[in-house]
């Protein structure tokens, strides 16, 4: 994964649109250190698939009431 600066993907934001949408994904750092993902939609569908499932064994295995 490629990272760069908000100010580099605001400079050529199509270029970097376009190659999100043919596949490529990029770390895209802001100033105060923070940072985004972009990735194409089917990626990031996956990704927040996998996250539910795991959201869910984890309330599975901490939302309960014993050894209180």
């Amino acid at each position: 994964m490629v990272e760069l600066s908000v100010a580099e993907f605001e400079k050529d934001f199509d270029t970097y649109m376009d190659r999100i949408e043919a596949g490529e994904s990029f770390l895209i750092r802001q100033p105060d250190g923070r940072a985004v993902v972009a990735v194409p939609a089917g990626e990031y569908e996956a990704a927040a698939t996998a996250v539910a499932e795991v959201d869910e064994l984890n309330d599975m295995y901490s939302d309960h009431e014993e050894a209180c």
